[in-house]
């Protein structure tokens, strides 16, 4: 869209008008040739051509004194020309032109180009004034031709345009040619009394500058435009009708557009899909009216609104919003290796100024994988900024309502920030702080966690209630009260998660066990040695539960736990007890027999405790 605007830009300025006596040549000089005033509109371009055709209105006899009159001439209309080696041929018309150097200063005298808005209602009356004009050249001029060996434009002393020119006049068809120095190719073809125009070439990058100074479009001078191809069909005979399509080389894009009306216009614009600042952007359809704009892209589930301004800057701010956000977050972000977003929906509000993007996103309904671990209903709020040169930076607050991990967790709330800027793909750049989360009716805390690898984080366990533990295991016929606390080493690698070094104690003076399951009986038959042990079990008090804790990346946990308390019924002395609990939590947690497991646990330390001296 913004290309389009540009090309329509290129063609903007106000009505000039040429006086008579600017442009007459005296029936002295040239033996009384026709000559009328010429009014020049639509833009600086075609006033161009029209100037020249000046020249045909001046030369309509060939003679040795017309030659020698504006061989070497200066004209003072606007623009200004210079005119060297000027050679004419009897009809049809030739005028061959060695230099035409105009100073285009007076055209850009009032300052930059540029409006503050794209309004094509304003070019409707030089436009057919233009058409007008064209129509009022003799047809005796039929088949004439304009060849200019060296054209040069200019601003004052500055140099906009040096190349070669062809234009040429055949049944009010005009064709002009004008291949530039620095590489920039344009070719314009107008019928007069059909109203239509076609335009096409290729722009170059110090072409491309000079429109971004003099039309005060600082966007048009993007290294990314280089080599711009477009071709333009405009048809104004009765309401405005412009077809337009624009290549990219540099970004491999193609956009195709159709401008309808001069009043309550409407630009229909389509593009190919492209990477840009190593942001793959899929194909997209748009749609603009005054100030504002819309936007739907199929592969992205994605629908956008806003409002836009070329000056005194380019804006553009509006609303994106997507019901799946998969596609959206594949393209834009990539998740650690062990996450998989499996749906989300989501609001993003944006302000693009200054060639930075500042903004918000909020996604809701957040449900995804760590590794075989689900969790659902997830929201999250990011603030971000991107500037190109840099690359990206955003933080924000992400919660979770629930995070099964075979142990229910609840009430997951983090802050996260990117502590520099850095391309989406580099995650590892991401600090997660203040970290909590609930946990069988305690809590956990992790005060700062980095994504990058390896790292070492200390989880903080307060006060989780052994009651609640039990809970989750209702075939064990066991029941505990009391609550641990204690921290975890956890360190991140690779390779996975471990534990070294951690430790969990009951901070409360007393707690209490009791074991009740039903193959107490049997197992009491079966080892008599064990009879005294296991029956304090069955209603212990414990004064002292400690553990000490080791978790390997392949999921192996190992831990050593130490319980001194009594059981009343059975003796009144204190008892110390050691339990030593080695488990793979992987296998377990994707087993449906947590229960029959434990069960086999425990009944392998009754076996393995009954052999012990």
């Amino acid at each position: 869209m913004l290309i389009v605007l540009f090309v329509f830009s290129l063609f903007h300025s106000k009505a000039l008008s040429i006086p008579a006596r600017d442009i007459a040549i005296k029936e002295s000089s040239l033996g009384g040739c026709y000559h009328k005033p010429l009014f020049l509109g639509f833009s600086t371009f075609l006033q161009l051509s029209m100037v020249l055709s000046v020249l045909f209105t001046a030369a309509c006899y060939a003679n040795p004194k017309m030659e020698a009159a504006l061989g070497e001439g200066a004209w003072g209309a606007c623009p200004q020309l210079n005119i060297e080696g000027l050679k004419v041929s009897s009809f049809p018309l030739l005028l061959r032109v060695k230099h035409l150097e105009l100073d285009v200063s007076c055209l850009l005298s009032s300052g930059k180009q540029g409006s503050a808005t794209f309004e094509p209602a304003q070019w409707q009356a030089p436009v057919k004034q233009l058409f007008t004009q064209l129509l009022s050249i003799p047809v005796a001029f039929n088949g004439s031709r304009i060849e200019v060996e060296q054209l040069t434009i200019k601003h004052s002393k500055q140099i906009l345009v040096e190349g070669k020119l062809k234009l040429s006049q055949q049944d009010q068809q005009w064709q002009l040619s004008l291949s530039e120095t620095q590489g920039s190719q344009i070719e314009l073809s107008v019928a007069a009394q059909a109203q239509t125009m076609q335009l096409s070439g290729q722009l170059a990058p110090l072409l491309l500058n000079t429109l971004a100074q003099h039309f005060d479009q600082v966007w048009l001078a993007d290294e990314r435009l280089a080599k711009l191809q477009f071709s333009i069909a405009a048809n104004f005979a009765n309401d405005l009708l412009v077809n337009a399509n624009l290549k990219l080389p540099s970004l491999a894009a193609t956009l195709d557009a159709q401008l309808s009306g001069w009043e309550n216009w409407q630009l229909a614009a389509s593009h190919s899909g492209f990477s840009i600042d190593e942001i793959a952007l899929p194909a997209a359809d748009w749609q603009f009216e005054q100030h504002k704009w819309q936007l739907n892209v199929s592969e992205w589930q994605l629908i956008g609104e806003g409002r836009w301004q070329l000056q005194p800057e380019l804006v553009i701010n509006g609303r994106l919003n997507s019901e799946d956000l998969i596609a959206l977050q594949q393209h834009f972000y990539s998740l650690p290796k062990l996450a998989n977003l499996l749906s989300a929906a989501a609001e993003l509000q944006f302000t693009w100024k200054n060639k930075q993007l500042n903004g918000e996103l909020k996604a809701q309904n957040i449900n995804a994988l760590w590794g075989e671990l689900r969790f659902d209903g997830g929201e999250l709020t990011s603030e971000f900024k991107f500037q190109p040169q840099l690359g990206w930076q955003h933080s924000g607050v992400f919660t979770l309502a629930q995070w099964d991990i075979g142990i229910p967790l609840s009430q997951l709330a983090l802050n996260w920030q990117q502590t520099e800027f850095a391309p989406l793909a580099q995650w590892q750049s991401i600090m997660m702080r203040n970290i909590g989360f609930k946990v069988l009716g305690g809590e956990a805390r992790v005060a700062q966690l980095a994504l990058a690898l390896p790292n070492v984080a200390n989880l903080e366990l307060e006060k989780v209630q052994l009651a609640e533990l039990v809970k989750l295991y209702p075939e064990l016929g066991l029941t505990m009260q009391g609550s641990v606390s204690g921290n975890l080493p956890v360190h991140f690698a690779e390779q996975g998660i471990a534990i070294a070094e951690g430790r969990l104690a009951v901070e409360e003076p007393r707690g209490h066990i009791a074991l009740t399951h039903q193959s107490l009986v049997a197992i009491k038959a079966q080892h008599p040695s064990l009879d005294f042990a296991l029956s304090l079990l069955e209603d212990f008090d414990y004064e002292t539960l400690a553990a000490e804790v080791d978790f390997a990346e392949d999921g192996q946990l190992d831990m050593q736990v130490k319980l001194i308390g009594r059981n009343q019924q059975v003796s009144p002395r204190l008892v110390t007890l050691n339990y030593r609990h080695q488990e793979n939590i992987y296998q377990l947690l994707r087993s449906l027999r947590i229960g029959e497991q434990l069960s086999g646990q425990l009944q392998q330390w009754i076996d393995d405790t009954s052999s012990s001296p």
